[in-house]
């Protein structure tokens, strides 16, 4: 869970310095490194709920 936190902390961070930068090409490489960190968010998030299930059978 605290990797997940972590990864969740880093994506805001990206996202919030992608609102705060003047350079659209600075902004979209922020965006793109927060839409990386949502999708290794959404891979965690899977393999929890998969192993979670795997467990209870």
């Amino acid at each position: 869970m605290e990797k997940h936190n972590a990864l969740k902390r880093r994506r805001t961070e990206e996202l919030s310095e992608a609102l705060l930068v003047n350079c659209p090409q600075k902004r979209g490489q922020h965006e793109e490194q927060a839409r990386a960190y949502a999708k290794i968010i959404d891979a965690v998030s899977r393999k929890k709920r998969e192993l979670s299930m795997s467990q209870r059978s």
